[in-house]
């Protein structure tokens, strides 16, 4: 729990000033309505302008949500709540392996994933959507 709430908190402040000059923010742990009964709660989410008051953020505002995978959760992360990310149409889906720190990008193709590339501790993984950021996957780890 403790490791992936390092990765977490490391991997929101690398996006932090990125997402600030994109106009958009990174929260952590917040409820996300993907539909009517269906509101899962996210390591982590990058969202546009958002009512901060509001108890749930809408999948709409959603540009990209990510999950930290542990050992108990990584079917759940890697097909359920991939298919209702795709299905409730939030563009980008990152996976952070919290055993070594791989990042896995996804982008949404029609009701589904594609996987973008695979980043490990070692390589640089680099956004320029929703905003433009290199991530060293070593540098979320404890």
């Amino acid at each position: 729990m403790a490791r992936a709430m390092n990765i977490s908190g490391e991997l929101r402040a690398a996006l932090r000033a990125p997402a600030r000059e994109a106009g958009l923010h990174v929260l952590e742990a917040v409820n996300v309505r993907l539909r009517p009964g269906r509101i899962p709660i996210p390591d982590l989410v990058i969202t546009g302008p958002i009512d901060f008051d509001e108890l749930n953020v809408e999948a709409g505002d959603v540009r990209l949500v990510c999950e930290i995978i542990t050992p108990s959760n990584a079917s759940t992360d890697k097909v359920l709540k991939m298919h209702y990310y795709a299905s409730a149409g939030i563009e980008w889906y990152l996976l952070v392996e919290q055993a070594n720190g791989t990042l896995h990008l996804y982008r949404r193709q029609g009701g589904h994933y594609i996987e973008q590339c695979v980043t490990r501790p070692g390589d640089l993984l680099v956004l320029t959507e929703p905003v433009k950021v290199t991530i060293r996957p070593e540098e979320l780890l404890p």
